[in-house]
């Protein structure tokens, strides 16, 4: 193993790539694939509902099921990536969410696609904690805005092979097969994540010694749990303590506004298209291109922008979350409010695109706050946020449904007045309490110190 190691590692010292990087652009591979399966059926959904028979509020319901089995794997899928290593975790879930894929395909009942989905929300709940885990593990601070923001445009890239790729697809062969498609497609992605992802640099067969020494002197391995190279043991305490941070909320409250409206544009702009703005499926699905496009362009751009700000030491680092998170949440919140001012589907295209684009401000925003507050508990602390933001994506799609039945039904335009109205709120609470409440400190050393002088008092007694 030893002799294959320094093969490895020389061979791969040839081709300039650094290993970080291949781990960077998995997870974003990995984000794609956990986004096109949950929202698979928020793309077939004009097609799968007329086949089905179902109401509004049986949309609504089906569309809620995944992010109500999600988020309760959030905080345990966090802690065994910070326990176990982030490499088995990711892969059980993509695995397991492929799977699902492929049976829902097979599936003709409401309540037998509604428990799949359930179970499917259930496995695939690790996955963000876990991407959050290996970042922390691999990329040093000066390029964590740059990573989070290729790993995460795998989210809109997903989104855009769900709702615009899917309904495409389904129009020549069906929903069902195109459900198998993606299924299949999940499945073999699994195979490559085995064969190049690694937990930590320490447990990486083709790193080199030359990056292994920049981590080393970056501060990425030096007092992390990748610097022994050993998960953390049994008895582990979680450090509870962190929850009382009001940085941290600043993070969970910024989480939650963005879950709340990123998946209400996902699930239901389609539908919109569809019922209200009269488009055919297929036509809906070309309109959705841009929205999502232009999400995943923009994601590569932020990152880097927010790194180079942050390194000429014009801005600090604390400045660029705060600009950053207000230009995603209220440029989401101002397009979303003036869609119901939009007269022709190109019009409405133009300021969805714009409010979806703006969603790519948060990966140097509140997404990179979880790498500044802690490396050694992300997945714990990723847990939890994403276990508060997922409430919100579940209860956003019934939310939506109860508000148009109210205001006669997603045919009508003026209902949807609501539906996004409540985007500009969400967006408003977001920025003020992230900007009045974050921070750049991390607090790693704090929780340390604070368990260190609890084992000396009980040593003590």
């Amino acid at each position: 193993r030893v002799c294959a190691c320094a093969c490895a590692r020389r061979h791969w010292a040839t081709t300039g790539m650094k290993a970080r990087t291949v781990q960077v652009w998995l997870l974003f591979g990995a984000r794609l694939l956990c986004q096109s399966n949950r929202l698979s059926l928020g793309g077939l959904m004009p097609l799968l509902a007329g086949e089905l028979g179902l109401s509004i509020q049986a949309k609504g319901q089906l569309l809620a099921a995944f992010p109500l089995g999600y988020m309760f794997t959030q905080v345990l899928g966090g802690a065994a990536s910070d326990r176990f290593g982030g490499k088995p975790v990711m892969a059980l879930a993509l695995a397991s969410v492929g799977l699902g894929t492929l049976l829902l395909g097979g599936l003709g009942s409401f309540a037998a696609m509604w428990a799949t989905m359930l179970v499917m929300g259930v496995m695939e709940g690790p996955s963000f904690p876990t991407g959050g885990v290996i970042l922390g593990r691999w990329v040093p601070a000066a390029e964590r805005a740059t990573a989070t923001a290729v790993s995460d445009a795998g989210g809109p890239v997903g989104a855009l092979v769900a709702l615009f790729l899917t309904p495409l697809l389904a129009a020549q062969v069906g929903w069902r097969l195109t459900l198998v498609f993606n299924g299949v497609y999940t499945l073999a992605f699994v195979a490559l994540w085995l064969r190049l992802a690694a937990s930590d640099p320490r447990s990486c067969t083709y790193i080199t010694n030359g990056e292994l020494d920049e981590l080393t002197a970056a501060g990425v391995l030096v007092g992390s749990v990748a610097a022994t190279g050993k998960p953390q043991a049994p008895g582990a305490a979680m450090p509870w303590r962190i929850l009382w941070l009001p940085s941290v909320w600043a993070v969970f409250i910024g989480h939650i506004a963005f879950n709340y409206n990123r998946y209400l544009m996902y699930n239901w702009m389609l539908t919109y298209y569809t019922d209200a703005l009269r488009v055919p499926v297929t036509e809906a699905g070309l309109y959705m291109f841009w929205p999502n496009f232009f999400d995943a362009l923009l994601s590569f751009g932020v990152g880097r922008t927010a790194d180079a700000l942050a390194a000429s030491g014009r801005v600090s680092t604390l400045s660029t979350r705060r600009v950053f998170a207000a230009l995603g949440f209220l440029g989401t919140g101002v397009g979303a409010a003036l869609l119901p001012l939009a007269d022709s589907p190109a019009a409405a295209t133009v300021l969805v695109t714009f409010a979806s684009s703006m969603q790519a401000c948060h990966n140097a925003g509140f997404k990179s706050s979880y790498g500044d507050l802690s490396q050694e508990y992300s997945g714990f602390l990723r847990g939890i946020g994403n276990t508060l933001g997922t409430g919100s994506s579940f209860v956003v799609p019934m939310l939506a449904a109860w508000l148009l039945e109210l205001g006669g039904g997603s045919t009508e335009k003026v209902a949807w007045q609501a539906v996004f109205r409540s985007v500009l709120a969400c967006s408003i609470v977001g920025t003020g309490c992230y900007v009045a409440l974050v921070s750049t400190e991390n607090v790693d050393a704090g929780l340390s110190v604070a368990a260190t002088n609890r084992k000396d008092a009980k040593k003590e007694k």
